[in-house]
């Protein structure tokens, strides 16, 4: 089962990888594409500005590092931390407090009937089996 969730984890890195590459394959093809004076961008007959990733060609690459590491710290990070907090605390909150809940009511359903168990068990202890089958003797074969 190890190795299952470990060719999980290797998958899961490669596909990541890939999205990764894949991605700044198309903003580099994005950002050669707009860079061409006589490209438009039309959507639903509305034509876009694509100025903008004209000028964003124009970066240094350091900004867009930075950039890249806040998003991936944001990813990595933040939003599990933001998934344990929504989530799994208040499950567990949950959890405890019926788990509390459950422990006071049995608690105090054998604080109350602790009569009557000691009773059961001293019947029990009148009327059980007092005969052991002896050591020595053999035991009657099973029949077939």
């Amino acid at each position: 089962m190890k190795n299952v969730f470990r060719w999980f984890l290797i998958a899961g890195a490669v596909v990541g990888l890939l999205a990764l590459c894949s991605g700044f394959a198309l903003w580099q093809g994005l950002h050669e594409f707009a860079m061409h004076p006589d490209v438009s961008l039309s959507i639903n007959g509305e034509d876009i500005d694509i100025q903008g990733l004209r000028d964003l060609g124009s970066t240094p690459w350091y900004e867009v590092m930075f950039g890249m590491t806040v998003a991936g710290l944001v990813v990595c990070l933040i939003l599990p931390i933001v998934l344990v907090f929504s989530i799994g605390l208040p499950i567990l909150l949950t959890v405890m407090i019926l788990g509390g809940v459950a422990f006071g009511l049995l608690s105090l359903g054998s604080l109350l009937f602790s009569p009557f168990i000691i009773l059961a068990l001293l019947l029990w202890l009148v009327f059980r089996n007092k005969r052991r089958p002896a050591q020595g003797m053999p035991q009657a074969a099973p029949r077939a």
